[in-house]
């Protein structure tokens, strides 16, 4: 039996677990991988390698990384290597007929959401933001419009109250790398077709910016504490005390009805709290800047007061 030969499209690091699934299964032959170009990050702002390159290079496969992958050049290498399929997961880009009519069995697109719920680039955190008890990956042939393609399969997955951002990209990474390879072979092989999606239904979700973490006490406690598990990882969500930024990293929503004002920092019961909008948040672990991260009550010990302030 020939190898199904894939051209792997991906930026984020969700998608390096399929990655490396698919050339360990002796289904499948990975050609290609197209990542986006090295961005500057960090303080010193240096080139950095997008995760999915980092892994391509461990795995010995091919990178190319274009400005514009709807190029001419870029569509000309695509189709002197012939693939059978393109595999996609978070790339930033959207793919021009051009490309997507070069597969025999067209471009395969895993989305981290349960679609036609939250098309677009920020699924996971969407999901947090908006409560959701469920969400999941689902794999798609892709048409010209984002994450409108007809849909092959939908793999669903609980959220739990512990999860933030961090922890659901990676159950939704490894989701992805078990299933997918799967499906893909039921494409091929079996003649899987998939299902068009009710686009009445459909939800869109923005891109996230650093801005997005930056906390306002006047918002109600829930609001904020799905903001600080949206965010986990990056932006992350953070205030200011003192002139210094501190980052929020865990809290739990507390039912409260102090007056105070919104931002201020009390002692409740031993509990370190700070007055939300509506209610309150017991905070649980914070970082302030340049610093490790500590539980609250070691960190109250080391920043005289504290406790009394208000952030923001």
């Amino acid at each position: 039996m020939e190898k199904i030969k894939i051209i792997f499209i991906g930026t984020s690091e969700i998608g390096a677990p399929l990655l490396k699934a698919l050339p360990d299964d002796n289904r499948f032959s990975v050609g290609l991988v197209i990542t986006q170009t090295d961005k500057p990050a960090g303080r010193k702002m240096e080139l950095q390698a997008s995760p999915i390159k980092l892994k391509a290079v461990d795995l010995g496969i091919n990178v190319y990384q274009p400005d514009d992958i709807n190029s001419k050049e870029s569509i000309e290498r695509i189709k002197k290597l012939m693939p059978d399929m393109i595999v996609l997961m978070a790339y930033g880009q959207i793919l021009k007929p051009d490309i997507l009519e070069i597969p025999q069995y067209g471009c395969i697109n895993v989305h981290a959401s349960i679609l036609p719920k939250h098309r677009g680039a920020s699924p996971i955190q969407q999901s947090l933001l908006h409560g959701d008890m469920e969400t999941g990956i689902s794999i798609m042939k892709m048409v010209e419009k984002m994450d409108a393609g007809p849909v092959y399969v939908v793999s669903k997955i609980q959220i739990t109250d512990e999860d933030n951002a961090i922890t659901l990209l990676k159950k939704l990474a490894d989701l992805t790398a078990k299933r997918t390879p799967e499906i893909l072979s039921e494409i091929v092989f079996d003649g899987l077709k998939p299902v068009h999606q009710d686009h009445e239904k459909a939800t869109y979700c923005q891109k996230i910016h650093k801005s997005d973490g930056n906390i306002d006490w006047k918002e109600q406690a829930d609001i904020i504490s799905a903001k600080v598990r949206a965010f986990a990882g990056w932006p992350g969500t953070h205030t200011f005390w003192n002139g210094k930024r501190i980052k929020i990293l865990s809290v739990t929503p507390l039912p409260y009805f102090g007056n105070e004002q919104p931002g201020t920092v009390s002692d409740y019961g031993g509990d370190i709290i700070v007055t939300c909008g509506k209610e309150a948040l017991i905070l649980n672990e914070v970082q302030m800047e340049g610093k490790n991260s500590m539980i609250i009550k070691e960190f109250v010990k080391g920043y005289q007061g504290f406790i009394g302030s208000v952030l923001g």
